[in-house]
């Protein structure tokens, strides 16, 4: 296996190679970055494909004793960024209200019956901005800081945007398991407890 300072000196010299040796290696990878950024798989080639142009284009400003993994990972959620507010400019989607709220302590957790397939699936329903910052702060691992700067939108609403699809999965997991636990024959604490008022 070639290792990844020498995929990316020879991509350097522009050897077709090692660029489709560098494709085949990290396509499904950034794929699955694609996917996380929009709505269907289609989007998903299309931004596929702009990040690959970009990584063969800047290729030149990754150095070579460096992360090569984590400079592609950057390029992509970059390119994925710059399509959601080319996506915002042509009001292709809805925009966020600045409403401030604080982040509630909202726990999301995988469990028996909630695979990762489907968490993805309750996230790629969210609004485009919802599930942008979601991904960026929960999957990516940003700060709020980082993304407010890479959102172009402030901290206030970022955080706001946070909680909102936080709140929004958190509903749809417990739709969901409550639907699971209910065809298992299990009684979920939903139904067994007494609704309270508000």
């Amino acid at each position: 296996m070639v290792s990844d300072r020498e995929l990316m000196r020879k991509c350097k010299e522009g050897n077709p190679k090692y660029q489709a040796l560098l494709y085949e290696q990290y396509s499904n990878y950034l794929m699955g970055v694609c996917m996380r950024y929009t709505r269907n798989e289609e989007d998903a080639k299309d931004l596929l494909q702009d990040v690959f142009v970009k990584i063969f284009t800047n290729i030149d400003s990754c150095k070579e004793d460096g992360n090569m993994a984590g400079w592609i990972h950057a390029i992509a959620v970059n390119t994925a960024i710059n399509a959601y507010h080319k996506k915002k400019r042509k009001g292709n989607t809805v925009d966020m209200e600045d409403v401030e709220e604080m982040v509630a302590d909202i726990h999301i957790q995988q469990n028996d019956f909630l695979s990762e397939k489907i968490l993805m699936k309750f996230v790629n329903e969210l609004p485009d901005g919802y599930r942008t910052v979601f991904n960026l702060f929960e999957i990516d691992g940003y700060s709020h800081r980082e993304v407010s700067e890479m959102m172009g939108s402030s901290y206030s609403t970022v955080r706001s945007q946070l909680f909102k699809a936080k709140r929004s999965l958190q509903k749809k997991i417990e739709a969901f398991l409550g639907k699971e636990l209910k065809d298992k024959g299990i009684k979920s604490k939903e139904t067994t407890q007494e609704p309270t008022s508000e």
